[in-house]
């Protein structure tokens, strides 16, 4: 079987994608203030964009519908190698739908792992936070820690965004020979020993280090562990069905990884911690991101903030902003559609969580094996539009 080609071109597993990089080799001097350097930022999405509140339901669209949209999953199965694929779809007071796929001989476990998703519930923990006056943006790392180069210089803000300069201790060549768990203290000795990629402030780079640190900073600040903070603030605020993976968790309800291919790294769902650490079915993660933007969970003017200042993703077409990425999908013959969510991935898995203002619709996609989520996603999209023009 040919493996499905994501209709968003430069998209990558974004727990995976940083390992092809080059390491940096040694601190580099960084005199303040920082000015960034890289591709110009994104302006921020139109007011519209936006989706608007509202209470989720769990009402079925029509049979001809749901008969598209299970004819997508089918074809993604045909043109891909998955071993178990889930999705659902939800238009506000419209109609949801849910399905998954699951191969021949492969147990269905309830829930499967979204891998950097849940950036997205770490990052709106710490948004929390900082509405609740626990800390600023701007508070520099060394108000927690003083043994990272720069510290002085990191903000908070820099940390959500990706621009702090910090090497992502996955992408570590002994850490790719022989992949392991590492807590954040073992990730900040290994972004120490690779050096900084960039000064503070001045690039983009992807980096799970970041929301390690992330997560070290809700625990202080909290006062209990990350994964229980984010559990207690987000999924149990929401009343979804998904948990937050601790490092010592039992993971015997989550759909295994695919295999890796050659010469990529075995992961397990526990070790991303706060970089990516949550296990959920599709609906909780459609609820996950509709409670991030549309007053739930933060205030309207904080989540719409999360996008205020995006950075290009790989010399993708799409953007990083506080933990929430914005997609610009190309469309033929027209503008590209905007995205508003996040994607995930290792070997053996990829995820999507979007908000589409042209379809005025949330969708969900998650895959163990080999497929492409994103493809997924845009083609339930189209089939939603193709059943609305009819």
């Amino acid at each position: 079987m040919k493996l499905i080609q994501s209709s968003l071109p430069g998209v990558l597993a974004l727990g995976a994608a940083c390992l092809l990089a080059t390491p940096a080799l040694s601190q580099p001097s960084c005199p303040a203030p920082a000015r960034f350097a890289g591709p110009p930022i994104h302006a921020p999405p139109a007011p519209e964009a936006w989706p608007a509140p509202a209470t989720f339901a769990a009402d079925p669209f029509p049979s001809t519908v749901t008969a598209a949209f299970d004819a997508v999953l089918a074809r993604a199965v045909e043109r891909s190698e998955p071993l178990s694929l889930t999705a659902a779809l939800w238009q506000p007071g419209v109609g949801f739908w849910s399905s998954r796929w699951d191969a021949p001989g492969v147990e269905p476990r309830p829930l499967h792992w979204w891998a950097s998703v849940g950036k997205l519930a770490v990052a709106a923990s710490v948004l929390q936070l900082v509405e609740e006056e626990s800390l600023t943006l701007d508070a520099p790392l060394t108000r927690w820690r003083v043994d990272v180069s720069h510290g002085d210089q990191i903000t908070v803000d820099q940390l959500l965004t990706h621009t702090s300069g910090l090497f992502s201790a996955n992408e570590d060549l002994a850490y790719r020979a022989e992949p392991h768990s590492m807590n954040v203290d073992e990730q900040v000795a290994v972004a120490e020993r690779n050096g900084a990629v960039f000064c503070p402030g001045t690039g983009w780079r992807y980096s799970n280090t970041n929301y390690a640190l992330l997560g070290q900073i809700i625990e202080i600040e909290d006062e209990r562990p990350w994964s229980e903070a984010v559990q207690a603030r987000i999924l149990d605020r929401l009343g979804v069905d998904g948990r937050v993976l601790s490092a010592d968790a039992d993971i015997s309800d989550i759909q295994p990884l695919g295999p890796p291919q050659a010469g990529e790294p075995a992961v397990d769902p526990r070790w991303p911690g706060a970089a990516g650490g949550i296990a959920a079915t599709p609906e909780a993660v459609i609820r996950l991101l509709h409670g991030v933007l549309t007053g739930e969970l933060l205030a309207t003017s904080d989540a719409h903030a999360m996008l205020a200042s995006s950075h290009q993703m790989f010399g993708a077409p799409q953007w990083y902003g506080r933990g929430l990425m914005l997609y610009e999908v190309p469309v033929p013959d027209g503008p590209p559609q905007v995205w508003i969510g996040h994607s995930g991935g290792a070997p053996g898995a990829g995820t999507v969580v979007a908000w589409s203002p042209s379809h005025q619709a949330y969708v969900a996609v998650a895959f163990t094996g080999r497929s492409s989520a994103e493809a997924v996603a845009n083609g339930l999209l189209a089939a939603l539009a193709a059943s609305a023009a009819r």
